[in-house]
């Protein structure tokens, strides 16, 4: 912009630009000629208003370059503002994503590495928190120098990984477990599984199992390995020397062979092809074709009549029903039965049998020390040190009297429970031989010869044995 005036005087002049963008205002000045005058800052403002720049405009500079500028030289004094675009939303998982999928030995406390412990199983239970949705930003909006609003890119919302067995809580936004089970993650999805298939032997490659619910293995279980399920466990292939506690049942589709270390404990019934030299304890009952040398209680029953439907060697108790087709072995081999109450009542009672004992040996040595301090009391008199002693001595034996009272009495309680046993069982479909140890309650009967199709039952305070 150029103005001249009637003398040919030349004031000075401005150029006014905007940027293709329309994000910047550029200005620049022309020297005035013959004596013309300096722009004032009010036409400074006019001349950028007239070019459409209203927004962006940096006034303190603006002044500046009002006071001092350079002919020819281009002033940046109107700045657009780009766009902030919100930032996507994204998923905020509760658990470690990359340790689900690794399996790592566990480190004990003195340092060592277990191998068998590779924390195969992440267990939740329902109402455990999963992943929260953080939500994406709306962003902030931009201008350019004339005005124009320039809309920002709204966050996009991320997608809720809810899978199988999990929901969303009212908020929207917090993904929790709705079962109890085991925790997966396939980089899409959460899911719980109350059942945690292996498909395959459980050995090094899976280490032991820990799982709040069902356990299936598809294919052995090595030996030296674990599971421990809150549920029920299936094992489609071989048990080796292993360990398997469950909340329910335990079912084996080719049984157990293992040594004194293998144990079966269900809450519920145990189910096996075979027992072989194994441990097993059922709240329920326990059915299977064979029993070999192994020691198996059952809160119910136990039922041996498929198969071979035989009991050879070790020690089986039953609460109400033991069912064989043979039991013992024409050799002789040591077989004992235990019915009529339950397995834990004989345990219990051989354990305070044990700790009577212990009792009174801890009570006689008490007695004796005093009665030796006593002693030398009424001869000669006790030093400090023996004084103090008899102290001891006597504030010692009050509660261990207590105690040993207490447990005495513990043991007549049970020995009434055994004495008064009329219930349970034997049933023996084929033959039973010598060697047969039968107890039913505080009643003990040795089989010394072979008996065929009988039944043995407690009756008129005798071990009876019906055909």
């Amino acid at each position: 912009m150029i103005w001249v005036d009637r003398k040919g005087a030349i004031k000075e002049g401005i150029h006014v630009e905007v940027s293709q963008d329309k994000m910047l205002g550029v200005i620049s000045f022309t020297e005035p000629e013959n004596g013309g005058k300096k722009l004032t800052f009010d036409e400074i403002k006019a001349a950028i208003k007239d070019k459409g720049i209203v927004k962006g405009i940096e006034e303190v500079y603006l002044e500046e370059v009002f006071k001092n500028h350079t002919y020819g030289y281009k002033y940046i004094i109107a700045k657009g503002k780009a766009p902030v675009n919100g930032e996507n939303g994204k998923i905020q998982f509760a658990f470690d994503v990359e340790a689900l999928k690794q399996l790592k030995p566990k480190v004990n406390e003195d340092g060592t590495v277990d191998l068998k412990d590779l924390s195969a199983v992440k267990n939740v239970k329902a109402g455990d928190h999963l992943a929260t949705k953080i939500l994406g930003t709306p962003g902030e909006e931009g201008f350019n120098v004339q005005g124009k609003v320039i809309r920002a890119k709204k966050g996009k919302e991320a997608r809720m990984p809810k899978g199988r067995n999990t929901k969303i809580l009212e908020d929207g936004v917090t993904l929790v477990a709705d079962i109890d089970g085991k925790l997966e993650y396939d980089d899409y999805n959460i899911y719980i599984n109350s059942v945690y298939n292996i498909y395959g032997d459980l050995d090094s490659s899976i280490g032991n199992v820990d799982f709040i619910g069902s356990v299936v293995v598809h294919g052995s279980i090595h030996s030296g390995f674990s599971i421990k399920a809150g549920g029920s466990v299936e094992v489609r292939g071989p048990v080796e020397d292993a360990v398997i506690i469950a909340g329910e049942d335990i079912f084996l589709d080719y049984g157990i062979q293992g040594t004194e270390k293998s144990k079966l404990v269900a809450r519920g019934n145990v189910v096996a092809k075979f027992i072989q030299n194994a441990c097993v304890e059922a709240g329920g009952s326990v059915v299977t074709e064979a029993i070999l040398h192994s020691t198996v209680t059952a809160g119910d029953s136990i039922r041996t009549e498929v198969g071979k439907g035989t009991i050879v060697g070790g020690k089986v108790a039953a609460t109400n029903l033991v069912l064989a087709k043979s039991i013992g072995s024409p050799m002789g081999t040591t077989t004992a039965i235990q019915i009529g109450v339950s397995p834990n009542i004989y345990v219990e009672h051989r354990g305070l049998i044990e700790e009577l004992k212990v009792k009174r040996e801890s009570l006689n040595k008490i007695d004796q020390g005093i009665l030796f301090l006593m002693n030398k009391m009424k001869s000669g008199g006790l030093t400090s040190q023996q004084k103090t002693m008899l102290q001891k001595l006597n504030l010692t034996r009050q509660p261990v009297l207590e105690e040993y009272e207490e447990v005495k009495h513990r043991l007549e309680k049970v020995g009434e429970i055994l004495n008064n046993v009329e219930d349970g069982m034997i049933k023996c479909s084929d033959t039973i031989y010598p060697g047969v140890k039968i107890t039913c309650g505080n009643l003990i009967k040795y089989i010394d010869e072979t008996y065929v199709r009988v039944v043995i039952r407690k009756f008129e305070g005798d071990i009876h044995i019906g055909i």
